[in-house]
C-alpha cells in the first residue's frame, strides 16, 4: 500500500487552506479559503498557479510557495495530529504481511517530522518527498517513485489517499486507490476510487473486500 499523509494519516488539510489563504493575504492577495480548500493535495507548484493570475504569478508566484512553506513550519506543522486509529490501523497492516510505503510530495523534513510524530518508521519499506517529482499530484510521479522505492508490482499495489488528485495520480500509472473521506472532500468527488471508506480504521476493518479485488484483477 503507498499511503498518502496529509488528510489520510493526519488531520491537516484545513490547516493547509489556512496556512495558503494567509500566504497569499501577505502579499496582497485575497483569495476564498473554499477556493483554496478545494485544491488541497496538490503540490504548491500546481495550487499557485491554478489561483494567481499571469501577471501574479511574475509578480510574487515563486516568493508565495517560499513563504508558505516557511509559514506552514512555523506556525501550523507542530498543531497538526495523527488522525485517531491511523498508528493503529497501519501497524494492523503491517502485522498482515503488506508492505507499507508514504507516497507524499511535501518537503522531506516534514515527511521525516510526520514519520516521528505518528511512531512508524519501523513499519515502511520507503517514503517519498517532493525531491522525488518534478510535479506533484495529480501527476503520477510521487506514486511511480514510491512504487519503484519498494519495488512493487502496480497490479498488486493500492495508493490510499483522500482527495481527487490521489485518484487521478494514481490512475495516470494504473495503479488501483482507496480513497477515504477523513480528508473532508466530498464522496462524489473520489468517486472514481476503487473503494471508498470513511478513515483507515475503516478500511482496516474490510480487509476482506480488499482482497477480493485483488483476486478479481
Amino acid at each position: 500500500m503507498l499511503l498518502d499523509i496529509d488528510g489520510t494519516l493526519v488531520d491537516s488539510n484545513d490547516k493547509h487552506a489556512d496556512c495558503w489563504v494567509d500566504a497569499f493575504a501577505h502579499f496582497g492577495k485575497d483569495v476564498p479559503w473554499e477556493v483554496v480548500r478545494q485544491q488541497i493535495g496538490k503540490g504548491g507548484d500546481l495550487l499557485v498557479p491554478d489561483t494567481l493570475n499571469a501577471r501574479e504569478m511574475r509578480r510574487f508566484g515563486a516568493e508565495v510557495q517560499k513563504f508558505r512553506g516557511e509559514l506552514w513550519k512555523r506556525d501550523y506543522m507542530k498543531s497538526i495530529r495523527p488522525f485517531p486509529g491511523a498508528v493503529e490501523a497501519m501497524r494492523e497492516l503491517h502485522g498482515r504481511g503488506i508492505r507499507l510505503a508514504l507516497a507524499s510530495s511535501s518537503n522531506p523534513d516534514e515527511v521525516e517530522y510526520y514519520v516521528e510524530l505518528l511512531g512508524v518508521g519501523d513499519l515502511l519499506e520507503g517514503t517519498t518527498s517532493k525531491e522525488d517529482a518534478e510535479v506533484s499530484k495529480p501527476s503520477p510521479e510521487i506514486f511511480q517513485a514510491a512504487l519503484e522505492r519498494v519495488k512493487s508490482d502496480p497490479a498488486r499495489t493500492l495508493a490510499v489517499g483522500d482527495t481527487p488528485y490521489d485518484i487521478l495520480a494514481a490512475h495516470r500509472i494504473p495503479v488501483a486507490v482507496a480513497a477515504v473521506l477523513s480528508g473532508g472532500f466530498p464522496r462524489e468527488t473520489l468517486a472514481k476510487a476503487e473503494l471508498i471508506f470513511d478513515d483507515l480504521s475503516a478500511m482496516v476493518k474490510e480487509l476482506d473486500r480488499i482482497e477480493e479485488y485483488f483476486l478479481d484483477e
